[in-house]
Formats: structure tokens, C-alpha cells, sequence
């Protein structure tokens, strides 16, 4: 259960709210810095940080659809598709339209493609390694259990009654 304040509040209306303590500022400036790293270590390979998340949920599910892989990687659409743009021009994916239903693109990988993110992966790995060194991975699963649940926590309707539910 998540500390109330003084005022009777927690986050950022809270009495006593410190910034550098509230845990979403934290989440957000974790994920900049991870990120900011990984393009750093991908750059060398001629892939951006959105490339290299487009490969490995095609490597996890292949073909997927366009509409997919932006929802799936949580980018806007417009962002997916100039990135798959230049992925097809540099012979990483392939995109066809779905026989039955040409308004669904299915991207896949090529052999290039798998070849590239062999080679990538021990980077991904050794930025995510860096990001937990000291940290137990019984304590790095609670931090995934604990941001699935708010992430369902957000993703429910404010407008839906709890006691509904």
C-alpha cells in the first residue's frame, strides 16, 4: 500500500513531496538514461534505439502486423512506419499486405535482419546487465511484477466504478 501524507495525499500533491523521492520521476529518468545508452552502444551498428525495439518484437513475433508493433512497442503509428520505411530501404523487414485484408501490413524479418540483432543483442544485454549490477534478480522480478500492476492500474477506465468491477 503506497504511504499517505500528512495532507492526506500521496505524489506530487503530497505535503513534504520531494522530487527526486516520487517514484515516476525516477521511472521516467531510468528509462531516458537506458535508452540514451543503448543508442549510444547501437550506434555503432548503424540502429537507432527505435529500430532496435522494432527487431527484437519482430524476433519475439514474426510476422506481426504494423498496427501491432506499434502498439506493442508504445509508439505512434506515423513513428512505426517511418522507422519500418528505412528498415525496408537497409533490407532489414519485409512488409506485404495481408491476403485476405490489404489494409493489414505484415512486416518480417530477413535473414539481415536476424544476423544484425545476433549481433546487437550481447549490447542490449550488457547495457541491461550494467543497469542491475548489484541488484538481486528475485528483486528485479518485483520491480517487473510491481510495474505490470500499475501499468493495469492506469490502464483501467477512471470513469468505470471500482465497486462494478
Amino acid at each position: 500500500m503506497v504511504k499517505r501524507s500528512a495532507s492526506g495525499k500521496t505524489g506530487p500533491a503530497g505535503r513534504g513531496f520531494v522530487l527526486d523521492d516520487y517514484v515516476m520521476y525516477n521511472l521516467v529518468r531510468t528509462s531516458s538514461v537506458y535508452t540514451n545508452e543503448l543508442a549510444s552502444a547501437l550506434k555503432e551498428y548503424g540502429l537507432t534505439t527505435i529500430e532496435w525495439r522494432l527487431l527484437m518484437l519482430l524476433h519475439d513475433k514474426s510476422p506481426s502486423s504494423v498496427s501491432d508493433l506499434a502498439r506493442r512497442s508504445v509508439m505512434k503509428l506515423p513513428t512505426v512506419t517511418r522507422a519500418l520505411t528505412r528498415m525496408e530501404e537497409d533490407g532489414l523487414v519485409r512488409r506485404t499486405a495481408l491476403a485476405g485484408d490489404r489494409r493489414v501490413v505484415e512486416v518480417t524479418m530477413t535473414p539481415k535482419a536476424v544476423k544484425t540483432l545476433r549481433q546487437v543483442q550481447m549490447i542490449g544485454q550488457k547495457v541491461f546487465e550494467r543497469a542491475f549490477e548489484g541488484i538481486a534478480p528475485s528483486d528485479v522480478a518485483k520491480v517487473t511484477q510491481i510495474l505490470k500492476r500499475v501499468r493495469a492500474n492506469l490502464q483501467r477506465s477512471p470513469y468505470v466504478d471500482a465497486k462494478a468491477s
